[in-house]
């Protein structure tokens, strides 16, 4: 053989060395990479988390926020076959369903330890128990004082005259607390009575309208421009919502949870990523970043000490998960649009 030919052939050689090499740096790095998303009212938590497990395990993780709950979960779906993100928290139980019936979850049947079996939700176990708080009616107490009005304890108090326009919850087009307070209409009331009382209660609804999300709620309880919500009970411990208190009559169990996409690019790694944050240092996070409760019973908690507890809870009812997006087209329809 020629030294031409043999130069040819090691420049064969090394350019396939060449590629092999850094496609194996390429698998390397993208294994150590996880990417969390979660709705944009978790960020505090999902950043906490993705730093602590960082930290533990020596990978790259970041949380990416994703509007509301709902859109999170769309935008799930919408990328199922190439995602963008490995795993996802803050997946509200009441439209889990949806991930499950449209193929988008990995389900590894995990065998956690120090989590109540109570607190597991899913029988398909692909979605696992992170956090829970309850969604009720709060209001601003010194507001209504001043203006003589007596604080409301039940949904249909809210119908009374002296509370139109003052009343609001978060737009369940968009929002998984709006979902929730739906689900817990529907509950209480069963479909065709909770219907005819959201079209009622949208009589009383102030100019803000139906917010968004969380955020925007919050800053519009905040600001004074509603007094009364259909909303998290934390907002009576939250700084920032001052003047809140709640009726502890009944409200909603809202849960969320934490799952591995299928067609994660790190699939493994997300698994991890579950078992952490059901661990009691991932456990611990929950309710110093989010205002929640966590599922452990020997997490922290510190934050939700003066929490309110309702004298009687909502618990969601599976059999209603199918419905959640007739629900949202039917709201957009007959509520939103009049």
């Amino acid at each position: 053989m020629s030294i031409r030919a043999i130069l040819a052939v090691l420049a064969v050689v090394a350019a396939v060395v060449a590629v092999y090499l850094a496609f194996t740096a390429f698998q390397q790095t993208t294994a150590k990479k996880l990417v969390i998303v979660g709705p944009a009212g978790i960020r505090d938590l999902g950043v906490a988390l993705a730093k602590k497990f960082s930290e533990k395990y020596g990978v790259n993780a970041t949380f990416v926020p994703l509007g509301g709950a709902v859109e999170m979960v769309n935008e799930l779906v919408r990328n199922r076959d190439n995602p963008p993100w490995d795993v996802a928290i803050g997946v509200p139980e009441f439209y889990y369903t949806v991930l499950v019936d449209k193929g988008v979850l990995y389900c590894p049947d995990l065998k956690v330890e120090g989590v109540p079996r109570e607190e597991f939700w899913d029988p398909h176990h692909c979605v696992y128990p992170l956090d829970k708080s309850y969604i009720g009616i709060v209001y601003n107490a010194t507001a209504l004082e001043r203006l003589g009005i007596k604080p409301p304890e039940t949904l249909d108090d809210l119908l009374k005259p002296e509370y139109r326009g003052l009343v609001t919850y978060p737009n369940p087009v968009q929002s998984g607390t709006g979902l929730a307070v739906l689900s817990w209409v529907m509950s209480v009331k069963g479909e065709d009575e909770g219907w005819a009382y959201l079209k009622k209660l949208a009589g009383q609804i102030a100019k803000v309208g139906y917010p968004s999300g969380f955020t925007p709620l919050r800053n519009a309880l905040k600001r004074g421009d509603v007094l009364v919500a259909l909303s998290w009970f934390s907002h009576v411990i939250d700084p920032g919502t001052p003047h809140m208190k709640a009726s502890t009559y009944s409200a909603f169990l809202y849960r969320e949870g934490v799952a591995v996409l299928k067609n994660a690019r790190n699939r493994e790694l997300a698994v991890e990523f579950v078992k952490f944050a059901l661990s009691k240092e991932g456990q611990d996070l929950v309710d110093p970043y989010n205002y929640m409760l966590p599922v452990r019973p020997d997490a922290v908690v510190k934050n939700n000490i003066g929490l309110p507890q309702p004298k009687s809870v909502v618990v969601y009812n599976p059999a209603l998960g199918s419905k959640a997006d007739e629900w949202r087209l039917r709201w957009q329809r007959e509520i939103a649009t009049g």
